[in-house]
């Protein structure tokens, strides 16, 4: 590995202490590396084209950034979690040091996950587009009213669902804000995409499994606004005419593992503080 992007908050005692940490065992063991702000996307676009991997020093919203800036150009990150869940960082403060040898000596995997590309369109053209490594969502504005919006996959009606917001997650964000609304956990490694009421009028109404390869559409219809957001952190006015469509995102995240495949239900039960069946 010829060289390694760290990314921090300056204004956070611990991450800085803790790219202090990464600083002196990389000069130690005179390894290159890059020292960016987590919260200035430009620099991070700007250095990326020369990383061979990005360690975040932060929680899961961090990573949730970068890689929407490092997946275009293939470059895989590594997580450690200054967050509360952590489900997408891999290591734990007082382990930086042994990842990061770890890093150097190429003894990782990488894992791919699917990202959803979620394109605005406004009087048939597209407006704004951008991917997601957890979930898009058409929800209500500012106002307190709940949005009606309907629901085609591939041209074909499904639902029209009076809800707070429609989530579009992928198995990444399964775990995310569609696990808040009642969706189900799905595998990582599965190429789908979950679409989940929040806060449905009709108690009965239920998430829905969409092969990735489809084409989903949201389309509100009452003439109401409503915001489209990306992952969280990405905002954008949806007008009454406008059309959300859905698809498998072009890219794909890349995540630095050090445990072996099949862990991911361990790292959920851990999370998640589920019971242990082993008692452990």
């Amino acid at each position: 590995m010829n060289k390694i992007g760290i990314l921090y908050y300056p204004a956070r005692a611990d991450s800085s202490a803790l790219a202090e940490r990464a600083e002196r065992y990389l000069t130690s063991h005179s390894a290159s590396y890059w020292l960016g702000a987590a919260d200035d996307d430009g620099a991070l676009i700007g250095a990326a084209p020369g990383l061979d991997a990005v360690v975040t020093l932060g929680g899961d919203g961090t990573i949730v950034r970068c890689v929407r800036v490092l997946a275009p150009l293939g470059v895989p990150l590594l997580g450690v979690n200054l967050g509360k869940l952590g489900f997408l960082t891999e290591v734990e403060p007082p382990d930086l040091e042994a990842a990061l040898g770890r890093l150097l000596a190429g003894d990782y995997r990488v894992e791919e996950r699917m990202l959803v590309r979620a394109e605005l369109l406004h009087e048939g053209r597209v407006v704004f587009n951008s991917e997601a490594i957890n979930d898009a969502v058409l929800g209500r504005g500012a106002t307190t009213r709940t949005v009606h919006i309907a629901v085609e996959v591939d041209g074909n009606e499904v639902m029209t669902q009076t809800a707070d917001a429609m989530i579009v997650a992928t198995p990444t964000g399964s775990t995310a804000y569609n696990l808040s609304a009642g969706g189900p956990i799905v595998a990582p490694e599965l190429a789908c995409m979950v679409l989940t009421p929040v806060a449905p009028h009709i108690s009965v109404a239920h998430a829905i499994v969409i092969p990735a390869e489809r084409r989903l559409s949201l389309k509100l219809v009452k003439a109401q606004n409503a915001n489209l957001t990306i992952d969280g952190q990405v905002d954008v006015a949806v007008n009454p005419s406008d059309e959300v469509i859905c698809t498998i995102g072009r890219n794909r995240g890349r995540f630095i593992h050090f445990c072996a495949e099949g862990d991911y239900y361990g790292t959920v039960l851990r999370r998640l503080r589920w019971p242990n069946p082993a008692g452990s």
